[in-house]
Order: C-alpha cells, then sequence, then structure tokens
C-alpha cells in the first residue's frame, strides 16, 4: 500500500463519520425545530471534512464541504432560515462527498459532476437531474465498506496490548531455547568421557534425536520471531495516525485567541504527515494546546507593541515535526517577547516557589524552566486563559509520562523555541537493562548519554558534592541506589573502578552510580496501573529478554531527586579502602556462608581488607586476578579441598610465598600434619576458634 493510498483509506474512515453525522443531523432537521447546537455540531463536521480533504489533496472534495460548512455558518447567524429544497441540497452536497470518495478510490472510473453540485450549494436550490455521479450506485458505495471495518478504539488497543504479550512470550521461548542449547552442549561434554561406559552409544542416540529437535526447534522460532514482528508491528501501524489528526483545532484555537487579543498570527505548521502512536498524541494534544496558548498570550506582542520594537505587525509562531534518531522532533518557535530569566526568577521568589539561596545559584538557563512549575504564573491577576499556572504544568506532566524530553531556548525580546523529543510509541522502548545492587531496571535509551567506569583520579569534590570529569566537563555525581533508598549489598573493600551511567534530560547531564549495565534491549512497556502510578521514580514495568521482570526508571524523577539529594562519599571510599588495603589484604575461602560472614566481620573490624571466595576453584581465579597477603581456607568443600588449593597455591610463581591459613573442623593429628605439609604456616580448629586467635595468627604472618 502507498503512503497515498493509506492517508487516503484513513480519511475515508473519518470522512464515513462525518458523512453519518451530516445526514443523521439533516434528518433530525426535517423532522425538529432549529438547535443552534445540532447546527454547530453539522458545521464542525463540515469544517473537518474540508480541512482533511485538502490534506490528502482531494480539492474538489474540499470545495464542496466548504460550501457545505458555509451554509451551515449562514444558518447559525441566522442569515438564512432551514426549508425543504436548502437539506435536499446539503443532501446533495454530502452524495457528493461520498461519490469524490469513491472516484479517488477508483483513480478516475467515475466521474462527479461537481459543478453542478457547487452551483446548488452556492444558490441554495437544487438541479435539475439528482444525480451527481456515474458511481453505480450502492453497488460501489458496497465495494468501498467491505475495504474498510470500523472498531472501537478500545478494542484496538486490546489487540495491541495482546501482541506485546506475544511479543514477550515469544523472547522467552527464544531464551529457552537458547537455554536448552547450553545444556545440549554440557551433556554432549559429558558425554565425552564415557566412551567406553556401557550404553554410550544408546545414550549418544538419544542425543543425538534431542540435538535434532533443538536445530528444529530454532527454525521454527526464527519463524515464529518473524510473523510475531509482522503481527506486532501491523498492530502498531493501526494506532498510527498523522499530527495532521490534533493541529486542526490547534489552529483554530490560536487564531481564535489572537484575534480575542488584537493579535495578528501567522502559524505555520509544518510536518503534518509525521506519524505517531494514537495514545502518543492524545498526550501530546493538551501539550502542544498549552505550549501554543502561552506563546500566543505571553510571547506574541499586539502590532502596535511589535512596530515599536521594529518587527512586523504579524507575530509568527512555526511548528514543525519530524523525525530524528528514532524518535520524533517537535519544535516550536515564535517571533514574541521570550522569556525575561530575571523576571521569572524574582516572580518565582516572591511567591515561594524557589528560596533566594536558590534563586541566587540558578543559571538564566536553569530560571526559564520555572515556568515548568506547578501554581507558577508571571500573570499577576488570573483569565479565562492564564494566570492559573496550570497550562505549563500539564505539558511537565505529559512529557514525564510519555518519557519525552523538552528544551527551552528564550533570548528576551527575540522570542521562545521549545524542542520536544517524543518516542513514536508508548507501547515499544528501547532501553538499557542495568543492575543496581541486585535489582534490574530499564532505562529508556533516549535518555541514556553513555556507561563509563571511572577510577579515584576521576572524581574531584566542587563545594560539598563530588563530581566527575567527562570529557572536560565536570557532572554532578550520584550514587542510584542512595535515591532510590536500595540498602547496599556490595561492600567498598574491594573499590578499584565504579561504573557510572551518564543521563542527559533537558540539556543537563548528571552521572548516577550503578552496579552494571546489561546492554540494550527492545521492550514493550506496561503502565504500573492505577494503584501504583504516583510510585515515584518508575514509569512502567517490562518483561526482559530472559524472563526478568524490571521496573522502567523515570528519568525525569531521577532529575528532580538529585536536586535537592546529596551526592556521592566515593573518595572517602577508596580512601577507607587504601587504609584497609595498607594493613593486609585478606582472601577468605570457605563454602559456608556462616564462616565466611564470621571471619570477614572480624578481620574488616580491625582494619583488613577482606576477599571472599565459595570454593578453591573460586580462590584460585581471585588469586589470578588480584594480589594478596594472605590466605584463610577451609578443607572440605566441593571441587578441590583446602589442602588441594594449598598445594596448588605453593605450585603457583605469584603465590608461592603466600601465608595460608587453614581453618578446619577437621581436628586429627593426621589432617593437622597434611595441612602443614602442603604448605600452610598455621592450622585452627573451628572447635576451639576464637577471633583472638585468628587475630593474633593473621598479624603474626604479616604483621
Amino acid at each position: 500500500m502507498t503512503v497515498k493510498q493509506k492517508y487516503l483509506d484513513i480519511f475515508t474512515r473519518e470522512a464515513e463519520e462525518h458523512l453519518q453525522i451530516l445526514r443523521k443531523g439533516l434528518l433530525a432537521l426535517e423532522k425538529e425545530d432549529f438547535s443552534a447546537g445540532r447546527i454547530h455540531e453539522l458545521l464542525r463536521s463540515g469544517h473537518t471534512l474540508k480541512g482533511s480533504a485538502r490534506l490528502v489533496g482531494l480539492e474538489e472534495l474540499g470545495q464542496v464541504a466548504h460550501l457545505i460548512e458555509d451554509i451551515f455558518k449562514s444558518l447559525e447567524t441566522g442569515e438564512r432560515s432551514i426549508n425543504p429544497e436548502l437539506i435536499d441540497v446539503l443532501f446533495l452536497g454530502t452524495d457528493a462527498v461520498e461519490a469524490l470518495i469513491a472516484q479517488a478510490h477508483s483513480e478516475g472510473d467515475i466521474s462527479v459532476n461537481v459543478e453542478q453540485v457547487l452551483t446548488a450549494l452556492e444558490t441554495g436550490t437544487m438541479p435539475e437531474s439528482r444525480s451527481v455521479s456515474n458511481a453505480p450506485g450502492k453497488e460501489n458505495s458496497d465495494h468501498i465498506e467491505l475495504e474498510t471495518v470500523r472498531t472501537s478504539v478500545v478494542k484496538l488497543d486490546q489487540l495491541v496490548n495482546l501482541m506485546g504479550e506475544i511479543l514477550i512470550s515469544q523472547r522467552l521461548f527464544d531464551e529457552r531455547g537458547r537455554n536448552l542449547r547450553g545444556l545440549m552442549g554440557c551433556l554432549e561434554t559429558f558425554m565425552g568421557g564415557l566412551r567406553k561406559a556401557e550404553n554410550y552409544r544408546t545414550v549418544k542416540g538419544i542425543l543425538d534425536n534431542f540435538s535434532q529437535l533443538s536445530a528444529e526447534l530454532d527454525r521454527d522460532t526464527v519463524q515464529l520471531e518473524y510473523l510475531v514482528r509482522e503481527l506486532h508491528g501491523s498492530a502498531m501501524e493501526l494506532r498510527m495516525l498523522p499530527l495532521s489528526a490534533i493541529t486542526e483545532d490547534l489552529e483554530v484555537m490560536a487564531r481564535s485567541l489572537a484575534r480575542e487579543q488584537g493579535k495578528i498570527l501567522q502559524l505555520d505548521i509544518i510536518g503534518k504527515e509525521v506519524e505517531l502512536d494514537r495514545m502518543m498524541l492524545e498526550a501530546l494534544k493538551p501539550m502542544l494546546l498549552h505550549m501554543l496558548r502561552n506563546a500566543v498570550d505571553h510571547g506574541l506582542e499586539s502590532p502596535e507593541e511589535r512596530q515599536r520594537a521594529k518587527k512586523t505587525p504579524v507575530g509568527r509562531i512555526e511548528l514543525t515535526a519530524r523525525y530524528e534518531l528514532g524518535l520524533v522532533r517537535l519544535v516550536m518557535r515564535d517571533d514574541g517577547n521570550g522569556i525575561d530569566p530575571v523576571t521569572i526568577r524574582r516572580i518565582a521568589q516572591e511567591r515561594g516557589v524557589i528560596s533566594a539561596e536558590e534563586a541566587r545559584l540558578m543559571s538564566d538557563e536553569e530560571a526559564v524552566y520555572l515556568i515548568l512549575r506547578p501554581g507558577f504564573s508571571t500573570r499577576e491577576f488570573i483569565t479565562d486563559v492564564s494566570g492559573r499556572g496550570v497550562g505549563m504544568d500539564v505539558v511537565k506532566s505529559n512529557i514525564d509520562r510519555v518519557k519525552g524530553n523538552l528544551v527551552i531556548h528564550s533570548t528576551p525580546g527575540q522570542g521562545t523555541e521549545m524542542i520536544l523529543h517524543l518516542p513514536l510509541t508508548m507501547a515499544v522502548i528501547n532501553s538499557l537493562a542495568i543492575d543496581c545492587e541486585g535489582e534490574t531496571y530499564a532505562v529508556p535509551l533516549h535518555y541514556v548519554t553513555e556507561i563509563l567506569r571511572l577510577r579515584e583520579e576521576d572524581i574531584f569534590t566542587q563545594g560539598a558534592r563530588e563530581v566527575v570529569r567527562v570529557r572536560d566537563r565536570m557532572l554532578p555525581l550520584f550514587d542510584l541506589a542512595t535515591l532510590l533508598g536500595i540498602p547496599r549489598q556490595a561492600s567498598t573493600n574491594h573499590l578499584q573502578r565504579i561504573t557510572v551511567m551518564v543521563l542527559n534530560f533537558r540539556e543537563q547531564q548528571v552521572a548516577f552510580t550503578i552496579s552494571e549495565s546489561y546492554g540494550t534491549q527492545e521492550l514493550v512497556a506496561k503502565n504500573l496501573g492505577k494503584q501504583l502510578k504516583r510510585v515515584r521514580f518508575f514509569s512502567g514495568a517490562t518483561i526482559l529478554a530472559d524472563g526478568t521482570p524490571a521496573l522502567i526508571m523515570s528519568v525525569p524523577d531521577l532529575f528532580t531527586a538529585s536536586i535537592q539529594g546529596s551526592g556521592t562519599h566515593l573518595r572517602k571510599d577508596f580512601a577507607s579502602h587504601r587504609e584497609k588495603s595498607r594493613k593486609g589484604n585478606l582472601l577468605v575461602v570457605d563454602d559456608s556462608i556462616t564462616t565466611r560472614t564470621m571471619e570477614k566481620n572480624i578481620l574488616e573490624t580491625h582494619g583488613f581488607s577482606v576477599t571472599l571466595a565459595v570454593s578453591g576453584e573460586d580462590a584460585l581465579e581471585k588469586l589470578r586476578s588480584g594480589k594478596f597477603d594472605l590466605m584463610i581456607s577451609d578443607v572440605e568443600m566441593p571441587g578441590i579441598s583446602g589442602f588441594e588449593l594449598t598445594r596448588r597455591v605453593r605450585s603457583m610463581e605469584n603465590t608461592q610465598d603466600l601465608p595460608v591459613i587453614i581453618v578446619s573442623s577437621l581436628a586429627s593429628d593426621e589432617h593437622r600434619r597434611t595441612g602443614i605439609e602442603v604448605g600452610a604456616q598455621a592450622y585452627i580448629v573451628k572447635g576451639k576458634f576464637d577471633q583472638g586467635t585468628l587475630l593474633e595468627t593473621v598479624e603474626a604472618l604479616i604483621g
């Protein structure tokens, strides 16, 4: 389907609704008395038909609709009265609209006598022939109706929602396939050591059958993924509408407001064909409405004021929309008064929105964003248009809800530019999956600037806060776990590098410490529901590709919290780590969490830096990558024993002189002798264990 055909189909569905309203209304006018409300409703339908027809290039249909609108306008103002012949003429006009739509679909096979219809509408007199086209009557219109089906928006949303669930299930299915392949690999490796075992061939045959089934499953999964993606994409397209679906009302509102205030307005809207999700358009419409109203009411000057400022009498507002990096970028620019940051700052302080100290520290660029604060207005009195401080607050709330971004540039006396970045849809988002102290979260990708691994020398102190240097810029640094109120799990004793996520919002950048990042994913976003919609820091939930549930972070909330929040104390943590390292870096190896935790607490309390290993293999891995002054090991552990671990430590070049203390429940002389023979310097029996003995032994060996 071509783009033109797609828009024509959308227009056809819209026109059918308005034709139904017009015909139903005309029938009612014949039977009932004059009703101003009904006439106005019919006038709106005629007006909408006119605008939409011209938007899709149906000029003749637009002319017919324009004259229909004129008739209803004259009826509304009382310039003419309703009579049976005028109703006939209006029905003729609706027939012509229907025939012109059929003509557009037939690509010229149907001819319409437009001149005859236009004359009838202009004169209010019916022509001799009531036929407006050579269309085969009802048969042809049936053909059009069969090509389109009406359905409720609720059902459409349910369909898209179910498709999102199917997409999530398909990804989980894919992940299960990967897990199955991993298990098959493990089993195959294990089978390699059983070639001479009894029934090896039988088991190998079963394994081969599993491998074949796994390969077929992979093939089916790829096909299923393709179909699900196609189906989900088609379902999403059903909700996509052009920006023009909401701009008509905006133009009418702006024009009316400008005329009421005696201003001359030229409003240009470029990019009406840009498509967004219907739900995104629903959120966008009040945003643009308030931004446009603000631009006309607060921004544009009267013709006299503009001439005194050596400007043209006509105030210009331009709204442009275009696709940019997977988002939609909308720019509203006016050539009015602009926003004076000095005035904004003064009024905000007078009305208690900010303190005197905040006003003093706030830059001009930051001050213009005060207009987004709830209840803030520069108006001294309240009118029906402005003064309540609600409009721009609505803009901010909706931007936060749709995970968008708003940037404001303004020059006093020259005008204001507001730039909106919005996702195409609220249903699917590209995101970065992160871990913060054991909890998994998703961050909308368009807020993420980069992920960094920082050392102590990358962190500086400015005032009372820590900052990080990123490409010659100093960014404020915050601990994400502290902002979210999550208890810290990881010890800072092994602090060498920290992972930092740099986020951007309203041209500001802030760095947040995280535990780890897992990479980017395309996710199906779900609302939190009415019960949780006011939960701070989160705007939705999702299921990651591996089936892990994750909350979607609200970046605007994080930036708001960071303004009042305290920063990090990482330099202090690094210093503490260095101090402990000077007394000694110890490796504690034990499969018992109780023993590990107790020994760790004893040693850290007395100033040692402690690293934990849960097995002999884990200990060898840590010994290869780290430098330690002493090792404390259990004997009986899964995998290699503490004796074998000590023997291997002695055979490794970098650890052959490492002091080893064995702490074990094995208390026989033979076990003690074995411990000494494999290379341990001390042997402590757990049954007689006390912290004094352990500390004395450690200090004797490395003190």
